[in-house]
């Protein structure tokens, strides 16, 4: 696992480090603007400072916004303070570095620090790829990439608590596929997954990055609009319709194996402080079955 290592410091601090640095790191000279700015965007696995004689004040209160950084992604941050100067290390502590150590340069105390550290990140970054692809499975459903039922029904309370105490507007869709079962009869269940990817990608190229979609189950999708009206989002689903349908799914081919593919859906709003995800859910439910009714392909209002 490559690893990007940032320095901060003078320039003969900075040829004294490299070589004790573990062969397979990338380790970048930066100013402090450059520091933060990569901290922010977390672009640092880690940075070394190396703050020599007489600028240790000024390059800890320059770098002081790292540690607002370090909450929301944490990186350590090593420290190498002047002998003469010890209370530099107490502020290096008090900052929350994760080592420190004294200048000038003692190779074999560095040289351990640095590899330590090296490897506590690498294992540190091993369990967030492993904590991240147990999100995944969890929360992801594994055919059409959308979220899933369960992450669907942790999000929709949370977006309701939202809404109602900003007295925001707050809508949901309820969307079905029309004519999968023939579809899937017809030319089989691969085909059909994909037929539902496609689908699924229609949505999202519509739907606002604030938006959340899910496969709510089988052919049925749902989509959590923060901020949208009943009218506006009413809106949102009719270009649904329309997207789906000009994907065309469905009508390519002999006429024996023609199964077009259309996009139902039902609008609800969220009603006064005491409407809940179930009956949100079941009313936008209620307009995709009238919908139905109506002829599919279409977007219906609770």
């Amino acid at each position: 696992m490559k690893m990007r290592i940032g320095y901060v410091g003078a320039a003969d601090v900075c040829d004294a480090l490299a070589p004790l640095l573990p062969a397979d790191v990338t380790f970048e000279p930066l100013n402090v603007t450059e520091a933060l700015a990569q901290a922010a965007a977390a672009e640092l696995d880690f940075l070394v400072v190396a703050a020599v004689r007489g600028t240790w004040r000024t390059l800890a209160e320059s770098l002081a916004p790292l540690q607002t950084y370090g909450l929301a992604n944490p990186f350590p941050v090593f420290v190498l303070v002047p002998r003469e100067e010890p209370q530099a290390m107490l502020r290096a502590f008090e900052m929350r570095c994760a080592d420190c150590a004294w200048l000038p340069v003692e190779p074999m105390e560095v040289r351990a620090r640095l590899h330590a550290l090296v490897q506590r990140r690498r294992v540190a970054m091993a369990r967030a790829v492993a904590a991240e692809k147990v999100w995944r499975v969890a929360t992801v459903d594994a055919v059409t990439g959308l979220f899933n039922r369960f992450q669907l029904e942790r999000a929709l309370p949370k977006a309701i608590e939202t809404a109602q105490a900003t007295g925001t507007a707050l809508s949901v869709l309820m969307a079905d596929i029309d004519g999968m079962k023939q579809y899937n009869d017809l030319r089989g269940h691969p085909a059909g997954d994909g037929a539902l990817r496609a689908v699924a990608e229609a949505i999202q190229a519509v739907a606002r990055p604030v938006d959340q979609v899910a496969r709510y189950g089988g052919d049925e999708m749902a989509v959590i609009l923060p901020g949208l009206s009943m009218h506006e989002a009413g809106m949102m689903a009719a270009r649904m319709v329309e997207a789906v349908a000009a994907l065309a799914l469905g009508l390519d081919g002999p006429k024996t194996r023609r199964a077009p593919l259309t996009l139902s859906v039902g609008v609800a709003a969220l009603l006064g402080p005491d409407c809940e995800a179930r009956s949100l859910l079941a009313r936008a439910d209620e307009a995709l079955y009238a919908a139905k009714r109506q002829g599919r392909n279409r977007a219906v209002a609770a």
